[in-house]
């Protein structure tokens, strides 16, 4: 399964159908622009702070469009999470954790985030999606809360593979660990997102998780 792009949109295909259907209806061409008015406003306002009045206007898209298609705010910030997993997905995958087993553990978690790296530089979609990615939930069930439930999942699973193939510390619990790398992700993804240079950017997060997860006396990557 892939943890990183799929979730589970209130269990239903006719959910998703909808969404889309939403925003192809509402947008045409102003999609990019919709997309990147709702981020940034709910990314500089919260969830409860967002309006749909100033998300329209710096679209420039009419009102009537607008709730013709989309009749709330959580409908609208599900479309768009829904979109931007969606342009991730057609670039990206997240491999299964097994691959992450014995002796590949730490090539693969380099050659992952080098992947997502290398992504981050060249689709705006998972810049986008980075930037609202840890807001508070939304009441109710949602796409992103979905989409971090699947991501704190993967982590785990990725970690006790790794604890079971002898690469990762043993004498930590591996859901702290779980918890820990989840958080060092969060406050990295942020920094990069912010004021990072592109090169401390590409090589922080590998060497920080090493630091963090590697046994006690292991040697040191180069």
């Amino acid at each position: 399964m892939d943890h990183l792009v799929h979730f589970r949109l209130y269990a239903s295909l006719d959910h998703l159908v909808q969404y889309a259907r939403s925003m192809t209806e509402l947008t045409g061409a102003h999609r990019d622009a919709l997309i990147e008015a709702t981020v940034a406003e709910f990314a500089s306002a919260g969830y409860e702070g967002a309006s749909l009045n100033r998300i329209i206007r710096a679209a420039r898209i009419s009102k009537s469009s607008f709730y013709h298609a989309v009749g709330s705010k959580a409908e609208l910030l599900d479309a768009v999470v829904e979109t931007l997993i969606s342009d991730v997905r057609t670039r990206w995958t997240s491999p299964a954790p097994a691959e992450f087993a014995g002796e590949a553990f730490w090539p693969r978690v380099e050659q992952v985030l080098g992947e997502l790296g290398g992504l981050t530089a060249e689709d705006p979609a998972l810049g986008l999606l980075g930037r609202i990615f840890y807001l508070p939930a939304s009441p109710g069930s949602d796409a992103r809360a979905a989409l971090l439930e699947s991501v704190r999942t993967w982590v785990g699973d990725v970690l006790r593979i790794g604890v079971a193939s002898g690469s990762v510390r043993d004498d930590i619990p591996a859901d702290a660990l779980a918890a820990a790398v989840f958080g060092m992700l969060r406050g990295l993804d942020e920094w990069a997102l912010s004021s990072a240079d592109p090169h401390d950017a590409a090589s922080a997060p590998a060497l920080l998780l090493r630091g963090l997860l590697q046994r006690p006396g292991a040697p040191r990557a180069r």
